[in-house]
This record gives C-alpha cells, structure tokens and sequence, in this order.
C-alpha cells in the first residue's frame, strides 16, 4: 500500500466514523474507534480495504 493509498484509506476511515485515531507504537501503526479500542492497521485494511471505504462513501452519497 503506498502512503498515498495509506492516506486516503485512513481520511475514509474517518469519514465514515470508523476510526477516530491513530498512532504508531513500535513501528506499527494502530487505528482506534469511538470506544477507544485499538486494531493493528494490517487488521483494520484487511477487513476495510480502499475499495470499501470508497463503496461505503458513494452509498452515503447516494442516500
């Protein structure tokens, strides 16, 4: 995943209320929800690649 894709991945993330954090603890990055409770960021993408952050935005939109 390059930085950019990175970026956008975690800019959707936040749109969409799923993560309203991050930060990086020994060289790896880790995203928390509303509820404070973290997920590695190779986890969070797993289940929420960039394809469905974006579907996700466009349904939003739609509605």
């Amino acid at each position: 995943m390059t930085q950019t894709e990175l970026t956008q991945c975690l800019n959707l993330a936040r749109a969409l209320d799923l993560v309203v954090s991050s930060r990086t603890i020994n060289g790896v990055l880790h995203v928390y929800n509303a509820a404070g409770q973290a997920k590695r960021w190779d986890s969070f993408v797993a289940e929420y690649p960039l394809e469905r952050l974006q579907a996700m935005v466009a349904r939003l939109r739609v509605q």
